[in-house]
């Protein structure tokens, strides 16, 4: 092909390595989701018209037909840590068929001077039994070039870029060695990095095991680290043996039924805003530590109610009434009250005998 039959033909297959590349990247945030550590970005491109024409014809350049640039569709996968580019490597060559002559790992040959610029280089195509799925049937013979690389390589290969040191022939010597000694200092960062983040896996693991040892009803691992926020409170409430039987006893004070109410949950969610607890296993955590206090409060709280009758109690009331216990506690009861008045929960913190609304409890 001549430069111009290529440049038709890349036209002509432009809309294609567009979808190409997004699924690409789709299938490999689902991999890396799925079997892969949690990487900082998962990016691609298709090579601009332009850039392919000056590739195609720099001096040297063999090219006879379009489908021999490797990097037509481009992906870029960048990781926290330099120890997660391998484990990102394996699942490349498990999820794609890779062309074993265009594996580039470009840390062996480098420089010092060039260390950010490391990364590893693959070129693949689907597997063939992907290709034979409908809806991957008109990828046949598309590739593209995957780039992984840590976070730190990355950083220091965009600041190279923009600086435009592309070459070193193009630099005073002694800005070389400026080079070298912030590149051998970034390196030395991801090499920390690495022995911290492999510390601290066991570390937190330790952490949970010990928070949890002896606890009848821990926070399922699935929940540990959610946000507060209503689905994951809703399923709290009801799942956690704490909570249930901390409600049960608050409903047996005054003598009444639990009842669900999910308006009530909405409020409660919005009432923890105030008590900067995080993560269902913080809040998990302080009811536990407050479990009397919270008991003891709640009664006298309800014994203030004086002759108000209530038929129900709606669950989740003992995470309320930590509000209350916090706010003792911390002998911050005039800022936290504010807070817990500000949401209007009391009307919703038991349901009153009588069909008037005006009945309810203003607390």
């Amino acid at each position: 092909m001549t430069v111009e039959q290529i440049m038709e033909r890349y036209d002509e297959r432009r809309a294609l390595y567009d979808d190409f590349r997004n699924r690409q990247v789709t299938l490999l945030t689902e991999f890396l989701k799925e079997n892969g550590p949690n990487v900082f970005s998962i990016t691609g491109r298709v090579k601009e018209r332009e850039s392919l024409r000056r590739k195609v014809t720099r001096p040297g350049s063999k090219y006879t037909r379009m489908e021999e640039v490797q990097d037509l569709v481009g992906i870029r996968i960048v990781t926290f840590f330099e120890e997660e580019v391998e484990q990102v490597a394996e699942v490349i060559r498990k999820e794609f068929k890779i062309n074993e002559a265009h594996i580039l790992d470009r840390g062996e040959a480098l420089d010092p001077e060039r260390w950010g610029y490391r990364s590893r280089y693959y070129n693949v195509g689907l597997l063939d039994n992907r290709l034979k799925l409908i809806e991957y049937k008109r990828f046949v013979g598309c590739t593209a070039e995957i780039q992984v690389r840590s976070l730190l390589q990355h950083a220091w290969a965009e600041i190279e870029t923009r600086m435009g040191y592309t070459s070193r022939d193009t630099f005073p010597k002694e800005r070389r060695r400026q080079f070298s000694r912030i590149a051998g200092m970034l390196e030395l960062a991801d090499q920390e990095f690495n022995e911290t983040h492999r510390f601290l896996k066991p570390y937190r693991q330790r952490m949970l095991e010990q928070s949890n040892k002896g606890h009848d009803n821990p926070v399922p691992s699935d929940m540990r680290r959610d946000p507060i926020g209503n689905d994951s409170l809703t399923r709290f409430i009801q799942e956690n043996a704490l909570v249930r039987e901390m409600d049960a006893r608050l409903a047996a004070i005054i003598n009444v039924s639990l009842e669900d109410n999910g308006d009530f949950i909405d409020e409660v969610a919005t009432h923890l805003s105030y008590l900067n607890l995080g993560t269902i296993t913080a809040l998990e955590n302080e009811l536990r530590i407050q479990r009397k206090t919270i008991l003891g409060i709640a009664k006298q709280i309800f014994d203030r109610q004086g002759d108000k009758e209530f038929s129900a109690l709606w669950r989740g009331i003992s995470i309320y009434m930590l509000g209350y216990t916090l706010s003792a506690v911390a002998e911050k009861s005039e800022h936290l009250l504010h807070g817990l008045d500000r949401t209007e929960i009391g009307p919703l913190l038991a349901r009153s005998p009588f069909e008037d609304d005006s009945d309810l409890a203003p607390w």
